[in-house]
């Protein structure tokens, strides 16, 4: 509740009235400075219509100081970063996985920089903190500096956290923009060769149950994410045509459980074709479902989902990770013990991820010929660009291919 002070003059006429808002307590415990506002009454007025006016003020303002509308400079990145990332999240500007992350990230900005008013930071503040995690000892596993990579996920937390205040009018401008975080190469994209992602099928369907042979299937022929893979429904297929509609995203916290959100981006939103195999084999996993069902009884978990469990609840994405993992660990065992009795050894399968057959479906489109245009359609980029920067080396050889194309149309 805010609390109001009248202010008085030597002959002791109200001048004005200090409402304060009350702002509870910080990490360490310490009362936080109050929200504090002058409401000056007009002259004419009486000192009881005064006063309720101020009380009006004070009404509206302590409602500004709670939805975060009020501009106050003087607070601590800490507490400026809680409000930003909560208050994104709740109007739809940051996804739940992206805050979730952020808020983990926070862990470690705070103690850096988190006492720091907004007013007060400097790029310097910014360049240490960079310094410090890459120095030995911060990863726990390695024993040795956070990746460039890492780094500037921690950049780019901050930076959306200070972009917020220059907005609101709480800084001139973003600090960050003026730090000099570790420059990051991209790596290109690691892929599949086209025998390898021939044996991954194969094993798939010949040992592995028909829900994982779909999952994969789907990985494999449409360069989809794990999360639009989850989240692709039924009556988002179409049978006819043999094409899916990538309109989904299921996603898990640990907070939230499962959940549908929008797609990482609007170009996300595509109607991928895929060959009359793997509809077939989709075809097969939908009557297994109504097996299922049947089964199952009352148990069941009615869902609109394609893959789901055996009592109907959707999958998380996370185990389509878990799994691959898990798969690649088994066969790669069982490949060794093989090759103990063999002349010619067996290659063992490499790293299996979801990631992985969304990259290794660009590469073989481009260096099959599918004009980059296409493919970045097809798995839904935002922009041809993120083809040409992320498979450089693909597009190398098409170009190479090209010319000799030229080449042979003029001879």
């Amino acid at each position: 509740m805010a609390n109001i002070y009248p202010r008085r003059n030597k002959n002791n006429e109200i001048t004005s009235f200090t409402i304060r808002v009350y702002r509870g307590r910080g990490s360490d415990g310490a009362q936080l400075k109050p929200y504090t506002t002058t409401f000056k009454p007009d002259p004419k007025w009486s000192e009881q219509k005064a006063e309720k006016e101020a009380q009006r003020a004070a009404i509206l303002f302590e409602k500004q100081c709670k939805e975060g509308f009020v501009a106050d400079n003087r607070q601590s990145f800490e507490d400026y970063a809680d409000y930003v990332i909560e208050y994104r999240e709740k109007n739809g500007l940051l996804k739940a996985t992206t805050a979730k992350g952020y808020r983990t990230l926070l862990k470690r900005i705070k103690p850096a920089i988190g006492y720091i008013k907004l007013q007060d930071l400097k790029p310097q503040h910014l360049n240490l903190f960079y310094e410090q995690l890459s120095a030995d000892g911060i990863n726990i596993v390695t024993k040795k500096g956070l990746s460039t990579k890492t780094i500037l996920e921690y950049h780019r937390c901050i930076h959306m956290i200070l972009e917020n205040a220059v907005k609101e009018m709480l800084v001139q401008y973003n600090v960050a923009d003026r730090a000099t975080p570790p420059k990051h190469k991209r790596k290109e994209a690691n892929f599949f060769e086209r025998q390898t992602l021939r044996r991954i099928r194969r094993y798939f369907l010949t040992f592995e149950p028909l829900v994982w042979q779909v999952t994969v299937l789907l990985l494999m022929y449409t360069g989809g994410r794990r999360g639009e893979v989850c989240g692709l429904k039924v009556d988002k297929i179409n049978r006819e045509e043999c094409s899916i509609h990538f309109c989904n995203n299921l996603l898990y916290t640990p907070e939230k459980g499962l959940f549908d959100d929008t797609l990482k981006t609007a170009s996300s939103d595509r109607y991928v074709t895929v060959e009359p195999f793997v509809m077939r084999k989709i075809d097969q996993l939908i009557e297994l479902k109504k097996e299922w069902a049947k089964q199952m009884g009352s148990y069941w978990h009615k869902n609109d989902y394609l893959l789901c469990r055996p009592d109907g609840q959707p999958m998380r994405p996370d185990t389509v990770t878990l799994h691959l993992r898990d798969f690649e660990e088994k066969f790669n065992k069982i490949i060794e013990e093989k090759n103990k009795t063999r002349k010619i050894k067996i290659e063992p399968l490499p790293h299996l991820n979801p990631h992985a057959f969304r990259h290794t479906h660009v590469s073989l489109l481009l260096l099959s010929g599918v004009d980059p245009l296409t493919a970045s359609k097809r798995v839904g980029h935002a922009s041809p660009t993120t083809s040409y920067t992320m498979y450089g080396h693909i597009m190398k050889e098409a170009d190479k291919r090209a010319a000799q194309i030229f080449s042979n149309v003029l001879n």
